[in-house]
């Protein structure tokens, strides 16, 4: 049964992987938007709704894994208290793409939706390395 303490940072490293996938779609069509050219964002949406039911997932993965698994303390460490922002942040972000996608939004919602989901992937990196300190 211990080998079940290292699925969750395996698979939280391939679903870290999707999400530099969605920011490069992201900056795609940024550029795309600068230089007035169509682009799609079907790929980017499907694959951001993916990335986030799978960090919110893996949050909850997480938690389980420390307390159920390991029977340590849950928020007491740097990972957690890190990933709490993780999640904050991207769930925030797929708010303002969901405000985006029905084309009401104000103009604050575009830079504001690229620095919560871009900041929300590199503190889950920085977050992934943090979580190496607390495998077993």
């Amino acid at each position: 049964m211990s080998w079940l303490a290292y699925l969750h940072p395996a698979l939280m490293l391939g679903v870290l992987v999707l999400g530099l996938v969605v920011l490069r779609e992201g900056l795609r069509m940024r550029r795309a938007r600068f230089l007035r050219q169509p682009f799609d964002s079907r790929l980017h949406r499907r694959l951001a709704r993916i990335f986030v039911g799978l960090v919110v997932l893996g949050f909850g993965a997480g938690l389980a894994s420390m307390g159920w698994l390991r029977g340590e303390a849950v928020f007491e460490s740097v990972h957690a208290v890190l990933v709490s922002g993780v999640l904050t942040s991207l769930l925030l972000a797929a708010s303002l793409g969901h405000w985006l996608e029905r084309g009401t939004a104000p103009g604050w919602i575009r830079p504001a939706h690229l620095l919560l989901g871009a900041g929300g992937l590199l503190l889950a990196l920085t977050a992934a390395i943090a979580g190496f300190a607390i495998l077993p």
